[in-house]
């Protein structure tokens, strides 16, 4: 069998992407990702799996993915979890929502280098509190490069980061990042992307992600993806992508919808 070989900094990282990946697995289970064949102190060995990356016309189909993963592990392992603490499952334990995330946050909006941010560092540190408070899902890193696209299926590859996260935080990752490596998205494509994503958690009576919440979740990758711009592929800044609704929203607060 044909292996892909991921090397890890150190034995520590490579552990938490074994259990990152044993978590998934468990969580979704009927969803693909490749089989571990061999472990070393820094190094795992993965099944090949030969497939493309995500792509703007790929968007519906990984953000109904997406929904579907979330739905399922809110269902089956995160139903009582609180976002703003770490919750363990077995033997393995996913950060809160709010570690590191408020702290990295405050440091590169204070930093003045994130080129037009639509949220201040009050803003920010509010919607953090507003995070506590809902339903919980997770964060995998939902950049187009982590999913490997079949002509049988989609794969879900790369495990080394995974917090708690609210519904929506990584459809918006994946909006964003596609956008800062292709370039602005069509509005409709992202209004689209937005609803196959909520089809699932609101299956299941989930609230799934507002309009505001994913507007919000965006500007907080604009934040935290900033200092990658230039590298991993990502050439444009979300504030050259962003539709304009998306700032709109934000800033009025009796508005609720995208257009």
């Amino acid at each position: 069998m044909r292996t892909f070989t991921k090397t890890y900094p150190n034995p520590e990282a490579m552990c938490r992407a074994l259990a990152h990946h044993q978590w998934i697995g468990h969580a979704n289970p009927d969803v693909r990702i490749p089989q571990v064949l061999h472990v070393r102190p820094t190094e795992i060995d993965f099944e090949h799996i030969e497939g493309r990356h995500g792509g703007p016309d790929d968007l519906m189909a990984l953000a109904s993915l997406l929904g579907h993963q979330h739905a399922t592990a809110y269902t089956r392992q995160l139903r009582a979890a609180p976002l703003d603490t770490p919750h363990t499952h077995r033997t393995v334990t996913i950060a809160g929502f709010t570690a590191g995330r408020r702290e990295r946050l405050q440091q590169l909006l204070a930093s003045g280098t994130v080129p037009e941010p639509a949220l201040t560092s009050e803003a920010a540190d509010d919607w953090l509190e507003r995070a506590a408070t809902m339903p919980a899902a997770f964060y995998k890193d939902a950049n187009p490069r982590n999913f490997l696209i079949t002509d049988a299926d989609v794969a879900v590859i790369d495990f080394d980061s995974l917090t708690l996260a609210p519904f929506g935080y990584d459809l918006a990752k994946l909006v964003v990042s596609t956008a800062m490596t292709t370039g602005p998205l069509p509005e409709d494509t992202i209004r689209r992307a937005v609803d196959s994503y909520n089809h699932h958690p609101r299956q299941r009576g989930l609230p799934g992600c507002s309009w505001r919440e994913f507007a919000a979740w965006c500007e907080f990758h604009h934040v935290l993806t900033t200092p990658y711009l230039g590298t991993n592929g990502y050439r444009f800044s979300w504030h050259t992508a962003r539709p304009t609704w998306t700032t709109d929203i934000l800033r009025h607060l009796d508005k609720e919808s995208a257009p």
